[in-house]
Protein backbone atom coordinates (compact mmCIF):
# COMPACT_ATOMS: atom_id res chain seq x y z
CA UNK A 1 0.00 0.00 0.00
CA UNK A 2 1.31 3.44 -0.93
CA UNK A 3 1.84 6.02 1.83
CA UNK A 4 -0.80 8.49 0.64
CA UNK A 5 -0.72 12.32 0.76
CA UNK A 6 1.98 14.09 2.73
CA UNK A 7 5.51 15.42 2.72
CA UNK A 8 8.46 13.98 0.76
CA UNK A 9 11.30 13.09 3.13
CA UNK A 10 13.84 14.19 0.50
CA UNK A 11 12.67 17.47 -1.02
CA UNK A 12 10.15 18.31 1.76
CA UNK A 13 7.46 19.19 -0.78
CA UNK A 14 3.84 18.25 -0.13
CA UNK A 15 2.22 15.78 -2.53
CA UNK A 16 -1.14 14.08 -2.95
CA UNK A 17 0.60 10.93 -4.20
CA UNK A 18 3.78 9.48 -2.74
CA UNK A 19 5.80 6.30 -3.17
CA UNK A 20 7.88 4.21 -0.80
CA UNK A 21 11.64 4.58 -1.29
CA UNK A 22 14.26 2.30 0.25
CA UNK A 23 16.64 4.24 2.51
CA UNK A 24 19.43 1.83 1.67
CA UNK A 25 19.02 0.94 -2.03
CA UNK A 26 17.23 -2.39 -2.35
CA UNK A 27 19.70 -3.74 -4.90
CA UNK A 28 22.60 -2.88 -2.58
CA UNK A 29 21.72 -5.51 0.02
CA UNK A 30 24.25 -8.37 -0.24
CA UNK A 31 23.26 -12.01 -0.64
CA UNK A 32 24.17 -12.58 3.01
CA UNK A 33 21.39 -10.30 4.28
CA UNK A 34 19.08 -12.29 6.62
CA UNK A 35 15.59 -12.85 5.18
CA UNK A 36 13.90 -11.42 8.26
CA UNK A 37 15.67 -8.04 8.04
CA UNK A 38 13.25 -5.17 7.52
CA UNK A 39 14.43 -3.02 4.64
CA UNK A 40 13.95 0.61 5.68
CA UNK A 41 11.45 2.56 3.58
CA UNK A 42 10.37 6.20 3.63
CA UNK A 43 7.61 8.17 1.84
CA UNK A 44 8.86 10.26 -1.08
CA UNK A 45 7.58 11.99 -4.18
CA UNK A 46 7.90 10.24 -7.54
CA UNK A 47 10.43 12.76 -8.85
CA UNK A 48 12.86 12.19 -5.97
CA UNK A 49 12.26 8.44 -6.07
CA UNK A 50 13.11 8.23 -9.77
CA UNK A 51 16.15 10.50 -9.46
CA UNK A 52 17.59 8.47 -6.62
CA UNK A 53 16.95 5.24 -8.51
CA UNK A 54 19.15 6.39 -11.40
CA UNK A 55 21.84 7.73 -9.06
CA UNK A 56 21.95 4.49 -7.05
CA UNK A 57 22.17 2.30 -10.16
CA UNK A 58 25.12 4.32 -11.43
CA UNK A 59 26.91 4.21 -8.06
CA UNK A 60 26.32 0.46 -7.72
CA UNK A 61 27.96 -0.17 -11.09
CA UNK A 62 30.98 1.93 -10.12
CA UNK A 63 31.41 0.80 -6.53
CA UNK A 64 30.60 -2.80 -7.33
CA UNK A 65 33.68 -3.02 -9.55
CA UNK A 66 35.96 -1.68 -6.81
CA UNK A 67 35.02 -3.78 -3.77
CA UNK A 68 36.14 -7.21 -2.62
CA UNK A 69 33.74 -9.61 -4.37
CA UNK A 70 34.46 -12.38 -1.86
CA UNK A 71 33.75 -10.43 1.33
CA UNK A 72 30.69 -11.53 3.30
CA UNK A 73 29.39 -7.97 3.68
CA UNK A 74 29.38 -7.43 -0.10
CA UNK A 75 28.52 -10.91 -1.32
CA UNK A 76 26.85 -10.78 -4.73
CA UNK A 77 27.28 -7.02 -5.23
CA UNK A 78 30.04 -7.25 -7.85
CA UNK A 79 27.98 -9.82 -9.74
CA UNK A 80 25.01 -7.42 -9.78
CA UNK A 81 27.22 -4.60 -11.06
CA UNK A 82 28.65 -6.71 -13.88
CA UNK A 83 25.24 -8.07 -14.82
CA UNK A 84 23.79 -4.54 -15.05
CA UNK A 85 26.47 -3.69 -17.64
CA UNK A 86 26.12 -6.90 -19.67
CA UNK A 87 23.87 -6.68 -22.78
CA UNK A 88 23.45 -10.46 -22.63
CA UNK A 89 21.06 -10.00 -19.68
CA UNK A 90 18.94 -7.37 -21.41
CA UNK A 91 15.14 -7.75 -21.42
CA UNK A 92 14.77 -6.21 -24.86
CA UNK A 93 16.53 -4.25 -27.58
CA UNK A 94 16.20 -0.91 -25.78
CA UNK A 95 17.58 -2.39 -22.56
CA UNK A 96 20.39 -3.98 -24.55
CA UNK A 97 21.39 -0.63 -26.04
CA UNK A 98 21.27 1.04 -22.62
CA UNK A 99 23.47 -1.61 -21.00
CA UNK A 100 25.96 -1.40 -23.83
CA UNK A 101 26.05 2.40 -23.62
CA UNK A 102 26.55 2.32 -19.84
CA UNK A 103 29.38 -0.19 -20.19
CA UNK A 104 31.13 1.81 -22.91
CA UNK A 105 30.76 5.05 -20.93
CA UNK A 106 32.24 3.45 -17.81
CA UNK A 107 35.14 1.93 -19.76
CA UNK A 108 35.95 5.35 -21.22
CA UNK A 109 36.17 6.77 -17.70
CA UNK A 110 38.52 4.10 -16.33
CA UNK A 111 41.93 5.46 -15.35
CA UNK A 112 45.13 3.45 -15.09
CA UNK A 113 48.80 3.75 -14.19
CA UNK A 114 50.04 7.31 -13.82
CA UNK A 115 46.55 8.66 -14.47
CA UNK A 116 45.50 7.37 -11.03
CA UNK A 117 46.15 10.00 -8.37
CA UNK A 118 46.58 8.31 -4.99
CA UNK A 119 45.61 11.56 -3.26
CA UNK A 120 42.17 11.43 -4.83
CA UNK A 121 41.34 7.81 -4.05
CA UNK A 122 38.26 7.52 -1.85
CA UNK A 123 39.23 6.34 1.66
CA UNK A 124 38.86 2.57 1.90
CA UNK A 125 39.50 1.94 -1.79
CA UNK A 126 43.27 2.13 -1.72
CA UNK A 127 45.30 -0.63 -3.43
CA UNK A 128 45.02 -3.80 -1.32
CA UNK A 129 46.69 -6.41 -3.48
CA UNK A 130 50.19 -4.98 -3.84
CA UNK A 131 49.98 -4.52 -7.59
CA UNK A 132 52.41 -2.14 -9.32
CA UNK A 133 50.96 1.23 -10.37
CA UNK A 134 50.84 0.29 -14.07
CA UNK A 135 48.47 -2.60 -13.29
CA UNK A 136 46.07 -0.59 -11.13
CA UNK A 137 42.74 0.72 -12.41
CA UNK A 138 40.46 3.41 -11.02
CA UNK A 139 36.84 4.38 -11.67
CA UNK A 140 35.62 7.92 -10.91
CA UNK A 141 32.98 8.31 -8.22
CA UNK A 142 30.74 11.38 -8.67
CA UNK A 143 31.12 13.43 -5.48
CA UNK A 144 27.60 14.80 -5.85
CA UNK A 145 26.16 11.29 -5.96
CA UNK A 146 27.97 10.27 -2.77
CA UNK A 147 26.71 13.41 -1.03
CA UNK A 148 23.17 12.70 -2.14
CA UNK A 149 23.37 9.09 -0.96
CA UNK A 150 24.69 10.16 2.46
CA UNK A 151 21.94 12.78 2.69
CA UNK A 152 19.28 10.21 1.80
CA UNK A 153 20.39 7.79 4.50
CA UNK A 154 20.59 10.61 7.04
CA UNK A 155 17.10 11.91 6.28
CA UNK A 156 15.80 8.34 6.26
CA UNK A 157 17.15 7.48 9.70
CA UNK A 158 15.67 10.65 11.19
CA UNK A 159 12.28 9.86 9.70
CA UNK A 160 12.27 6.18 10.69
CA UNK A 161 13.60 6.75 14.21
CA UNK A 162 12.04 10.09 15.13
CA UNK A 163 9.45 10.86 12.44
CA UNK A 164 11.37 14.11 11.87
CA UNK A 165 12.20 15.97 8.67
CA UNK A 166 15.50 17.83 8.37
CA UNK A 167 14.48 21.37 7.45
CA UNK A 168 15.93 24.89 7.49
CA UNK A 169 17.92 26.13 9.37
CA UNK A 170 19.54 22.69 9.60
CA UNK A 171 21.98 21.60 6.92
CA UNK A 172 23.43 18.20 6.03
CA UNK A 173 27.16 18.05 5.29
CA UNK A 174 28.98 15.01 3.90
CA UNK A 175 32.63 14.13 4.64
CA UNK A 176 35.00 11.54 3.17
CA UNK A 177 37.62 11.11 5.90
CA UNK A 178 40.78 9.07 6.02
CA UNK A 179 41.36 6.85 9.04
CA UNK A 180 43.97 9.26 10.38
CA UNK A 181 41.31 12.00 10.61
CA UNK A 182 38.45 9.99 12.08
CA UNK A 183 39.63 9.27 15.63
CA UNK A 184 37.63 11.99 17.46
CA UNK A 185 34.51 11.27 15.37
CA UNK A 186 34.73 7.51 15.84
CA UNK A 187 35.33 7.95 19.57
CA UNK A 188 32.21 10.12 19.85
CA UNK A 189 30.08 7.65 17.90
CA UNK A 190 31.35 4.65 19.85
CA UNK A 191 30.83 6.32 23.22
CA UNK A 192 27.50 8.08 22.72
CA UNK A 193 26.03 6.86 19.44
CA UNK A 194 23.26 4.44 18.62
CA UNK A 195 23.78 1.76 15.99
CA UNK A 196 21.37 0.90 13.19
CA UNK A 197 22.29 -2.21 11.19
CA UNK A 198 20.53 -3.83 8.24
CA UNK A 199 22.49 -7.07 8.05
CA UNK A 200 26.13 -6.93 6.99
CA UNK A 201 25.47 -4.55 4.08
CA UNK A 202 24.98 -1.32 6.00
CA UNK A 203 25.75 -0.13 9.50
CA UNK A 204 24.86 3.38 10.65
CA UNK A 205 25.95 5.02 13.88
CA UNK A 206 24.28 8.23 15.03
CA UNK A 207 24.79 10.55 17.96
CA UNK A 208 22.21 13.31 18.46
CA UNK A 209 22.47 16.43 20.62
CA UNK A 210 19.76 16.24 23.32
CA UNK A 211 19.30 20.03 23.25
CA UNK A 212 17.44 20.10 19.94
CA UNK A 213 17.18 16.44 18.91
CA UNK A 214 18.46 17.18 15.40
CA UNK A 215 22.08 18.39 15.55
CA UNK A 216 23.97 15.16 15.00
CA UNK A 217 26.91 13.19 13.66
CA UNK A 218 26.58 10.05 11.51
CA UNK A 219 29.01 7.32 10.57
CA UNK A 220 27.74 5.23 7.63
CA UNK A 221 29.56 2.01 6.70
CA UNK A 222 28.60 0.25 3.47
CA UNK A 223 29.62 -3.38 2.75
CA UNK A 224 32.21 -3.01 5.54
CA UNK A 225 34.48 -1.44 2.92
CA UNK A 226 33.76 2.25 2.61
CA UNK A 227 32.54 4.90 5.02
CA UNK A 228 30.73 8.19 4.85
CA UNK A 229 30.51 10.74 7.65
CA UNK A 230 27.72 13.26 7.99
CA UNK A 231 26.94 16.21 10.21
CA UNK A 232 23.56 17.86 10.70
CA UNK A 233 23.93 21.37 12.11
CA UNK A 234 22.24 24.75 11.98
CA UNK A 235 23.61 26.75 9.06
CA UNK A 236 24.81 29.60 11.27
CA UNK A 237 26.92 27.29 13.46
Amino acid sequence: MKPGPGKCVHCLGKFQKRNWDHVFPKSWYPDTTPNNIEKWKIPTCKLCNDAYGKLEDDLLQRLGLCIDPDAQASSGITRKALRALDPAYAKGQKDKRLRKARREKLLREVRSGEDVSTENIYPGFEEKWGRPANEQRAIPLPAKSLRKLAEKITRGIFYIEDKKYIEHPYKIEFYALRDSDTEPVVELLEKHGKMYARGPGIVVQRVVAPEDGISSIFGITVWDQFRMYVSVMKEDE
